[in-house]
C-alpha cells in the first residue's frame, strides 16, 4: 500500500509537470501571430478493487465497492479554436481571417494550413509565406503569381449611366409674340345738331341777334367765340335776313370741330374731330346774346363721345387714337422682321377696294398677313383690341412689327408701339456631357442634350453631339423617353437605346447603351418638380493603365490597382475548412497538417461554405488568455506541490516502518 502511494504521487507529479509544459508553451507564444493555445485535461488511472460491492439482502443493506485509485494521467491536450483579435499592420499583403478557415500553403508536395497571412513576393513574383517560404495556394490549387509590372489594356465604353431629374414643369417651347402695348378702341364724336326754328325754317332767322356771339368749348378747351355779322344775318336792307344752314355753318370755324349743313332739312351737325370719352362739346350764349342758342335750336348741355373695344369691323377712321380721320388715299406703313430675321415692308392704302386696300382693322390685319412670311408668322386681333403678331414655330425668334402713318396724309392716327409680349423659346432642354473611351483608349467628349417633346410634356428626346474632327455619329439620337405619372422612368419607346459612334482612325463602329434606370423606379432619371439635375454619371470604358499596387479585399481576391483608376482581380486565395479543426497536427511555424481525425481539407473561398472573410492589412493575434494561463499556472504549481507532499509523507512512513526492527 505504501508503494502504491509513492507511484500515485509520482503520476501526479508527471501530469502536473506536463500541465506546466502546456501552460509554458501557451505563454511563450502569447505574441505569436495566429497561434492557437492548448488546454490540458487529466484522467484518473484504473483503480484496484479491494472489495466488491453487494446489494441489499434481507435485513442487511447494500455495501458499496471499495476501490483505491492509482494516480492521474494526462488524457488530452486540446487546441483552442477560438478567434484571436486582429491587429492592423498597414501592409497590403498581410491578411487575416475573420471567422473559420485556414490559408493554404504548399512546398510542392505537401499542403500546410495556417491562420497567419504574412505574405510577400519572392524573386519569381510568386506569393509566399514570409516566415517559411511556402507558396500560397490560389482557389484553383495553383500558385499565385503577382505581376510587378503590368499593363491593363483599354476597354471601350459600352454603357453610359444617367441619374438626376428632368423638370416636370413645362417652360418651353414657346412661340414669340409681339403685340400693341395698348388695345385699340373705337369711338364716337361729341355731337350736337342745330335746327332752324319756325316760321322761317328751313332757314335760320338770326336778324334779332345780328352781331351777337355764341361761345363754343371743344374737348374741355377754352371757349371760342362765334359771331354772326350783321352784314350777313341782319334785316334788309343792311343785312340778308334769314340764312341757309350752309351760311350759318360757314361762321363756325372753331378748332376741333367738323360742321355739316343740310339746307333742305334746315339742320347743322357739329361733331368733334376727337372720338371717345375725352371728346366733349358745349355751347353757351355769348354776352348780351341770351336766347341765341334757342333760336339756333341748340342748348348749353355738355355732351361727350363714347368708346368701345375695337373689332375687326371697326373702321380705321373710327379709332379713338386718331388725330384726323383718314381719307381715301391716305397711306399706312407696315414693316418689321419675320421670326428668322428677314425683313418685310409694304404700304397700306386707305380706301375701298380696288383702289384702296380697305378701311377696317380687319382689312389692315389681312394686309399684314399678306406682307409677312405666312409660313413664319400670323397677325390677329385679340379680344381686348390688341393687334398681335405670333410666330408659327415654337423657338427663339427675331419677330418685330411697326405701323405708322406716311407723311402727307390728310388723316393721322397715334399708332401704339409693338413690344414682345412673349419671348420665343425652344423646347425645355437639359445638357450634360461625359467622356466616351474608344477601343484604343482615347477619350472623346460627348455632349448629351435632353429635349422635351413639343406635343407631349412627359416625353423627352436625347441627342448626342461630338466634335466632327473626332468622328461621326451613325446613331446620334434616342427618341421617346417616357416617364410615369409619379415621375419615375418608364421606357425608351423610340426603337433604340444605343448611340453609335464612328471614330476617326477606327474602322469598326462603337455602340454605347444608354442606361436611364429601372422602369418604375427612381434609381436613374426621374421627372419631378421644376429643377434640372440630370447628368451622365458613369461609363464603363477606360484607357490603358499601368499596375501601381496590389492588395487583398474581403473576398480574398488579390486586386491590382492601375494608373487609370481601374482595379482588377488577379487571383483568389484558397481557404481550407475542416470538419474538426482541433484534430489538426501542429507542424511548427504556426502551421498545421491534416490528421486522421481532422478529416480531409475542404477547399473553398472566403465568405463561402462557412468560411470567414479576409481582412486586408491585418494579422490575427494569438488567442492565448494570459490571465487564465497565470491562474492555470498557480493551479499546476499547487498540484505539483501537493503530489510532492504525498511522496514525502510516504517516505517518512516507510522510514518509521524501517525503524520498528531496532
Amino acid at each position: 500500500m505504501v508503494s502504491t502511494a509513492l507511484y500515485t504521487g509520482l503520476s501526479g507529479l508527471r501530469v502536473h509537470q506536463t500541465y506546466i509544459d502546456v501552460i509554458g508553451n501557451n505563454l511563450a507564444n502569447v505574441s505569436t501571430p495566429g497561434f492557437r493555445g492548448s488546454r490540458a485535461t487529466f484522467s484518473d488511472i484504473l483503480s484496484f478493487t479491494v472489495r466488491s460491492g453487494s446489494g441489499p439482502s434481507g435485513t442487511f443493506g447494500g455495501i458499496n465497492p471499495l476501490q483505491i485509485g492509482t494516480g492521474a494521467v494526462m488524457a488530452t491536450v486540446d487546441t483552442d479554436t477560438n478567434q484571436g483579435t486582429l491587429q492592423d499592420t498597414g501592409r497590403t499583403l498581410d491578411v487575416a481571417l475573420q471567422g473559420k478557415g485556414f490559408f493554404t500553403l504548399t512546398n510542392g508536395t505537401q499542403s500546410f494550413y495556417s491562420r497567419v497571412g504574412s505574405f510577400g513576393i519572392d524573386a519569381d513574383r510568386t506569393l509566399v509565406d514570409l516566415r517559411t517560404g511556402l507558396r500560397v495556394v490560389n482557389s484553383t490549387g495553383g500558385d499565385i503569381t503577382v505581376p510587378t509590372a503590368d499593363t491593363l489594356p483599354a476597354n471601350a465604353t459600352t454603357r453610359v449611366s444617367f441619374q438626376g431629374n428632368l423638370p416636370a414643369r413645362v417652360s418651353g417651347p414657346l412661340e414669340e409674340i409681339v403685340q400693341s402695348n395698348v388695345g385699340l378702341k373705337q369711338g364716337t364724336a361729341a355731337s350736337k345738331t342745330a335746327t332752324a326754328q319756325a316760321p322761317s325754317a328751313p332757314r335760320f332767322d338770326l336778324t334779332g341777334f345780328a352781331g351777337r356771339t355764341v361761345l363754343v368749348s371743344v374737348n374741355g378747351g377754352a371757349q371760342q367765340s362765334v359771331t354772326f355779322p350783321a352784314s350777313t344775318f341782319g334785316a334788309p336792307p343792311t343785312g340778308a335776313g334769314p340764312a341757309t344752314a350752309s351760311a350759318v355753318a360757314a361762321v363756325f370755324n372753331a378748332a376741333g370741330l367738323a360742321v355739316t349743313a343740310d339746307d333742305t332739312a334746315g339742320t347743322i351737325r357739329f361733331d368733334t374731330v376727337r372720338l371717345g370719352p375725352n371728346a366733349t362739346l358745349k355751347f353757351d350764349d355769348g354776352p348780351n346774346a341770351s336766347g341765341l342758342l334757342t333760336r339756333l335750336g341748340l342748348d348749353a348741355t355738355l355732351v361727350a363721345g363714347t368708346e368701345a373695344t375695337a373689332t375687326v369691323n371697326t373702321g380705321l377712321a373710327q379709332l379713338t387714337a386718331r388725330n384726323n380721320a383718314y381719307l381715301a388715299g391716305d397711306q399706312i406703313t407696315v414693316r418689321g422682321t419675320n421670326p428668322n430675321g428677314t425683313v418685310f415692308s409694304d404700304t397700306f392704302t386707305f380706301g375701298p377696294t380696288p383702289a384702296g386696300d380697305g378701311t377696317t382693322i380687319g382689312d389692315l390685319i389681312n394686309f399684314i398677313n399678306a406682307t409677312v412670311d405666312p409660313l413664319q408668322a400670323r397677325a390677329t386681333l385679340t379680344d381686348d383690341g390688341n393687334i398681335r403678331l405670333s410666330a408659327i414655330d415654337k423657338e427663339e425668334a427675331e419677330l418685330s412689327l411697326f405701323i405708322g402713318d406716311v407723311t402727307g396724309n390728310s388723316g393721322s392716327n397715334s399708332w401704339p408701339n409693338f413690344v414682345v409680349s412673349q419671348a420665343g423659346t425652344g423646347p425645355d432642354q437639359a445638357v450634360t456631357s461625359i467622356d466616351v473611351v474608344d477601343s484604343q483608349g482615347r477619350t472623346h467628349p460627348v455632349t448629351m442634350t435632353f429635349t422635351r417633346s413639343t406635343t407631349d410634356p412627359t416625353i423627352w428626346d436625347l441627342a448626342a453631339e461630338i466634335d466632327p474632327a473626332e468622328g461621326t455619329l451613325q446613331q446620334g439620337s434616342i427618341g421617346q423617353i417616357r416617364f410615369n405619372d409619379n415621375g419615375s422612368f418608364n421606357v425608351i419607346g423610340g426603337g433604340t437605346n444605343s448611340l453609335t459612334f464612328a471614330w476617326a482612325g477606327i474602322a469598326a463602329a462603337q455602340s454605347v447603351a444608354i442606361d436611364l434606370g429601372t422602369s418604375g423606379q427612381f434609381d436613374g432619371v426621374a421627372q419631378l418638380g421644376n429643377t434640372t439635375t440630370v447628368a451622365a454619371i458613369d461609363q464603363d470604358g477606360f484607357a490603358a493603365g499601368n499596375l501601381l499596387n496590389v492588395g487583398f479585399d474581403s473576398t480574398g481576391d488579390l486586386v491590382g490597382f492601375y494608373s487609370n483608376g481601374q482595379s482588377q482581380a488577379l487571383a483568389k486565395l484558397r481557404i481550407s475548412m475542416f470538419s474538426n479543426e482541433a484534430g489538426l497536427v501542429r507542424a511548427g511555424d504556426t502551421l498545421f497538417t491534416e490528421s486522421p481525425n481532422s478529416d480531409d481539407a475542404i477547399a473553398t473561398t472566403a465568405n463561402a461554405a462557412g468560411a470567414g472573410s479576409v481582412r486586408a492589412g491585418q494579422l490575427e493575434n494569438s488567442n492565448v488568455d494570459i490571465a487564465r494561463e497565470f491562474v492555470n499556472l498557480i493551479e499546476a504549481q499547487r498540484g505539483f506541490q501537493a503530489n510532492s507532499r504525498v511522496i514525502t509523507t510516504t517516505d517518512e512512513i516507510l522510514a518509521e516502518l524501517m525503524n520498528i526492527v531496532r
